[in-house]
C-alpha cells in the first residue's frame, strides 16, 4: 500500500510539472519578425499551432507516439532495476554496478558524437534504435547471468545516448524554425508524461508479478509500438524536409 502511495504521489507531482513545463517561452526574440502580423501571441494559441503542425504531419506525430510508449518501457526499468540486482544478489552494490553500466553506455556515445557529428537523420533510423533498446529491455527477463545483465543494459544505455541525439537533429530538419520552440514543448512535455505512467503502472505491479514478465512487457510495449510506426513509416514513406 506504501507504494502505491508513493507512485501515486509521483504521479502527480510529475502531471504537474509536465503542464507548467508548457508555459517556458522558447521563442527568440530574434525570429519574432517571422510572425505574419508581428502580433503577439498567447500560450494557448501557441500551443493550437503546435498540435495544428502536428496535426498535418503524421509522420511526426507517429513520432511522438512512438515516444510515449517507448518512454514508458524505459522508465519502467528504472523502477525494475532495484528488484533485479536483488534477484542476483542482496548485495546493494550490485544495482550501483547496473546504474554504473547504462551510465557507461551513455557516456560513450557522448564520447562518439564528440568527434563525429551528424547532421540529417532519417525516421526510420530513429525506429530501429527503439527496437534495439526495447529488445534488450526484453532480453533482460531471458538470464540470470549477472555479467549477461550488465552488457544488456550497457547497449540499452548506449542506444538511448543515440535516441538522445538522433531525435532532436531529426526534428531540427523536420519542423520549421518559427514552430521548433513550440514542437520541443510539446514533446517534452509528452516526454515527461510518459514517467509518472511508467512509475506508476510498473511500481504497483512489481507487487504481483514476476519480475521477469515485467521487463518483458516494459520491452514487448516498445517493440510493438515500434515496429508498428516502422511499417508506417515505410508505407507513407518519410516526411518531407521543410525549408527553414
Amino acid at each position: 500500500m506504501s507504494i502505491c502511495v508513493s507512485e501515486f504521489a509521483h504521479l502527480q507531482l510529475y502531471v504537474f510539472s509536465t503542464f507548467f513545463i508548457l508555459f517556458i517561452d522558447c521563442k527568440n526574440s530574434h525570429l519574432e519578425n517571422m510572425n505574419d502580423n508581428n502580433d503577439n501571441t498567447s500560450y494557448f494559441s501557441d500551443l493550437r499551432l503546435g498540435f495544428s503542425f502536428l496535426n498535418r504531419q503524421k509522420m511526426i506525430f507517429y513520432l511522438v507516439i512512438t515516444m510515449f510508449f517507448v518512454n514508458i518501457g524505459a522508465n519502467g526499468v528504472n523502477v525494475l532495476f532495484p528488484f533485479l540486482a536483488k534477484n542476483v544478489s542482496d548485495d546493494a552494490k550490485y544495482l550501483g554496478y547496473i546504474y554504473s553500466s547504462m551510465s557507461m553506455g551513455s557516456l560513450l556515445t557522448g564520447l562518439i558524437f564528440s568527434v563525429k557529428s551528424i547532421h540529417k537523420v532519417e525516421l526510420k533510423v530513429i525506429y530501429f534504435s527503439f527496437l534495439l533498446q526495447t529488445a534488450g529491455i526484453a532480453a533482460l527477463c531471458f538470464t540470470q547471468n549477472f555479467l549477461i545483465i550488465l552488457i544488456f543494459v550497457f547497449v540499452i544505455g548506449l542506444i538511448t545516448g543515440f535516441i538522445g541525439v538522433l531525435i532532436p537533429t531529426f526534428v531540427q530538419h523536420s519542423v520549421p524554425i518559427h514552430l521548433l520552440g513550440r514542437m520541443n514543448s510539446i514533446m517534452m512535455a509528452i516526454s515527461m508524461l510518459s514517467t509518472p505512467v511508467a512509475q506508476f503502472i510498473f511500481g504497483v505491479s512489481v507487487d504481483y508479478f514476476n519480475i521477469k514478465y515485467l521487463f518483458f512487457i516494459a520491452g514487448a510495449l516498445g517493440i510493438v509500438t515500434s515496429l508498428c510506426s516502422l511499417l508506417i513509416n515505410e508505407r507513407k514513406g518519410a516526411p518531407r524536409e521543410t525549408v527553414m
